[in-house]
């Protein structure tokens, strides 16, 4: 499920990642922003182990961190965001845009750049200016924090 989060068949997406898979991701969320440069680079690559993970429902960790799964009388399942995680959100999504390589491409290496379309519903390409852009125009205001982070 690379950018499209909108409807996406039942089939399709496992239940919820269990509850210490979902508490590392809060936990490595949370700590980012915080973090030295080279304990970022760990931290990154932490979250997308999580998101590579073969683990049945491990992998979704990364994106119900930040949306929600309601399953629709058609059964099909929707995302919505989760204003609850925006304040984290609002700290790690530029962390990790600044973490991207340009050079990497869509290169596994470019772990920053997986994660980040995860988190949210676009799919710009692994290019950090245009993810600044996205941030600048688009993506702030999506994430602006209405509660603040619970340490």
């Amino acid at each position: 499920m690379l950018c499209a989060l909108s409807d996406v068949n039942a089939e399709n997406v496992t239940l919820p990642p269990r509850q210490e898979v979902s508490e590392r991701v809060d936990r490595l969320m949370k700590a980012l922003p915080t973090l030295t440069e080279e304990k970022r680079k760990q931290t990154i690559s932490e979250l997308y182990e999580v998101w590579a993970s073969k683990t049945p429902g491990e992998s979704e960790a990364i994106m119900y961190f930040g949306y929600a799964m309601t399953i629709n009388s058609d059964g099909t399942r929707s995302f919505s965001p989760r204003p609850d995680r925006n304040a984290v959100l609002s700290k790690a999504i530029p962390v990790l845009i600044s973490a991207i390589d340009d050079s990497q491409g869509m290169n596994t290496n470019n772990k920053a750049w997986w994660i980040l379309i995860n988190l949210q519903s676009n799919c710009p390409p692994p290019k950090r200016e245009v993810w600044e852009a996205w941030w600048r125009d688009t993506g702030s205001k999506q994430f602006t924090p209405t509660i603040s982070p619970s340490k």
